[in-house]
C-alpha cells in the first residue's frame, strides 16, 4: 500500500495521518470543516479565542505520554492548572487546542471543506466522491474516523465492498451531544477558573479559557459547556434561543450580574461518547477499509488516539480483525 484517504481530521484522523506519513505512505486527509482538529477546536471572534470543544487532555498510557512529550517540545501544549480544580496534570494546546493538529498532519495532503459524500471500490482502487462528484485520484485504502452517526451514512452508500462489520458496528456507539457557550466580560469575575455545577442543573462545566496558558493579557473570557441531559433536551433551538438561557444560568452560579461584551453559542451534536463499541477499531484487511475514533474506546483524546494507533499497526502489519477489548 502506498496511497491512504482518511476522512476526518479529528484526533484519531490526525493520529492516523502522523503515524502513516511517518512510516513513508502518501496520505490525503478529508473533512468538511474550516479548520483541522474536530471537537479539539478553537473559536477566534472578535481578536478573542475560545477553546469550544475539548477542554483539556489527560495522559494515561505510554504512548500518549510521548507523543505529549513531542507536543510540549514543539510548543503546542503546556500544563494547565485551573484554580477551582484538584491538582491532576492537565495539558492543552497553546495557543488553542486546535495548535495541535497542524503539527500531526504535517507532511500530510489536507483537504479541509471537502464532505466526502460516499466512497467505493473498482479496479483502480478505491474512489471518493463530494457533492461535485467523483475525485480524481484512487487509494489504495480508504480509514473513516467520523463520528459513528455520520460514518454510518457513508458506509450505508458503499455498495461496491460488503461493509456488514462496519455497518453493525456503528449503531453501538451512541453520544451525548453539549451546546457550549462562549463569553468575554471586560472586568474580571469574581469566581475560581473552574465550575463543576451539582449534576441535573443547566449547567455541566464552566471554564475560564483566558486562565489557559499563553492568554496573557485576554479579557476575562469563558467558555460554558450545558448539562448533557439538558442539552438533548434543547438541542434542536437556535442559537439565538440558546444564548439567554445558559448566560442566565451561568451568571446565577457564579452570583454575577455582568453583562458580558460577546456572546455566542455552538452545537454540538456528537461531543461525548457516552456508549463505546468496545474494540479498539475495525479492520477489514481484505478490502484495506478501516474505521477508528474515540466512539471505539471512549470519551477521551486519548482513546481517539489509541483507536487510530491501533489501526495504524493494521494498515501498516496487514494485521487482521481487531480484537474486543479487554472490560469493553
Amino acid at each position: 500500500m502506498r496511497d491512504i484517504a482518511v476522512v476526518g481530521a479529528g484526533m484519531a484522523g490526525c493520529t492516523l495521518a502522523r503515524r502513516l506519513v511517518d512510516a513513508g505512505l502518501n496520505v490525503q486527509v478529508f473533512d468538511k470543516g474550516r479548520a483541522a482538529g474536530g471537537r479539539m477546536a478553537t473559536r477566534r471572534a472578535d481578536r478573542l479565542q475560545f477553546d469550544h470543544g475539548v477542554q483539556y487532555m489527560t495522559v494515561r498510557g505510554e504512548a500518549m505520554a510521548a507523543q505529549l512529550a513531542d507536543w510540549r517540545r514543539a510548543g503546542v501544549a503546556a500544563a494547565w492548572a485551573p484554580v477551582g480544580l484538584d491538582t491532576s496534570p492537565r495539558w492543552v494546546g497553546v495557543p488553542g487546542m486546535n495548535a495541535i493538529a497542524p503539527r500531526m498532519l504535517w507532511g500530510a495532503e489536507v483537504h479541509m471543506e471537502t464532505a466526502i459524500t460516499g466512497f467505493g471500490r473498482d479496479h483502480l482502487g478505491w474512489w471518493l466522491e463530494t457533492a461535485q462528484g467523483r475525485l480524481p485520484a484512487c487509494f489504495d485504502a480508504v480509514l473513516v474516523t467520523l463520528p459513528a452517526p455520520q460514518a454510518a451514512v457513508l458506509f450505508g452508500r458503499c455498495t461496491d465492498v460488503d461493509v456488514a462489520a462496519f455497518a453493525d458496528a456503528m449503531p453501538c456507539i451512541r453520544y451525548a451531544p453539549c451546546w457550549a457557550l462562549m463569553l468575554s466580560f471586560d472586568t474580571r469575575l469574581d469566581a475560581a477558573d473552574c465550575l463543576r455545577p451539582a449534576a441535573g442543573g443547566v449547567l455541566g462545566w464552566a471554564a475560564r479559557d483566558s486562565s489557559k496558558p499563553q492568554r496573557d493579557g485576554a479579557p476575562d473570557c469563558w467558555v460554558i459547556h450545558a448539562a448533557p441531559t439538558w442539552s438533548q433536551q434543547h438541542l434542536e433551538l437556535t442559537v439565538e434561543q440558546i444564548q439567554p438561557l445558559l448566560l442566565e444560568a451561568f451568571l446565577s452560579a457564579v452570583g454575577a450580574t455582568t453583562a458580558p461584551s460577546l456572546c455566542r453559542a455552538h452545537r454540538w451534536r456528537f461531543a461525548r461518547v457516552v456508549e463505546a463499541l468496545g474494540r479498539e477499531c475495525v479492520w477489514d484487511a481484505d478490502s484495506k477499509l478501516g474505521y477508528a475514533s474515540d466512539g471505539c474506546l471512549g470519551e477521551r483524546v486519548e482513546d481517539a488516539f489509541d483507536s487510530a494507533n491501533a489501526l495504524a499497526d493494521r494498515v501498516l502489519q496487514g494485521g487482521g480483525p481487531a480484537p474486543k477489548a479487554e472490560g469493553g
